[in-house]
């Protein structure tokens, strides 16, 4: 296990609801499985969520995060810094806001893989209106260069693919799903991402 307890995963979410069922909530299992294997997981959610005292006590260390809206260029460098001081394998995001202020802050941070988490259910955030469909289009424009993105709904399998990302890197990973393969999922992606970057696994 010497190569995941030389590893660090981050999870980040700006969505300030939370719901029976989440992606937040989901993550949960994953969360304790990396900590398991002795890896060092963070969590960056809205402060006081239920999930971050869930995560808390699975032995997940857990950040405020704090998106600024009228300020995206300060939450990127806050990110940025957060990720070049961490140096996580993967940066693994869900919510349109935190995907965008993932990828633009990991761009420069050239060791750290982003991994999206799109959902249809409880908390998204692919809504319709005019400024929601274009940081929409911003978003499906930069997708494509996640290392993975898990999606819970067949439909948004073909929207994800079609924005650009390869059929490899588009994962179904279906709520109701046996806990079991959601976990072992995740971990074969993150486990790519640690022998790509030439850790031991």
């Amino acid at each position: 296990m010497r190569g995941w307890a030389d590893s660090t995963f981050v999870f980040l979410s700006a969505n300030e609801r939370y719901e029976s069922g989440c992606v937040e909530e989901r993550w949960l299992s994953v969360m304790s499985a990396l900590v398991g294997l002795e890896a060092s997981v963070r969590l960056l959610a809205v402060p006081d969520s239920p999930v971050c005292a869930a995560a808390r006590a699975l032995g997940v260390a857990t950040d405020p995060y704090i998106l600024d809206k009228w300020n995206i260029v300060r939450s990127r460098s806050r990110l940025r810094k957060y990720l070049r001081r961490l140096e996580p394998v993967a940066a693994h995001s869900t919510g349109l806001e935190a995907d965008l202020i993932a990828r633009w802050a990991a761009r420069r941070v050239e060791s750290v893989e982003v991994v999206h988490t799109v959902t249809a259910g409880p908390g998204a955030t692919r809504r319709s209106n005019p400024i929601d469909a274009l940081m929409r289009r911003f978003d499906e424009l930069g997708m494509r260069t996640a290392a993975a993105v898990f999606v819970d709904d067949e439909t948004l399998v073909a929207e994800v693919r079609s924005a650009g990302v390869p059929d490899a890197s588009v994962l179904l990973d279906q709520v109701g799903c046996q806990e079991q393969s959601h976990v072992q999922a995740h971990l074969r992606v993150y486990r790519d991402l640690m022998a790509q970057r030439g850790i031991p696994v």
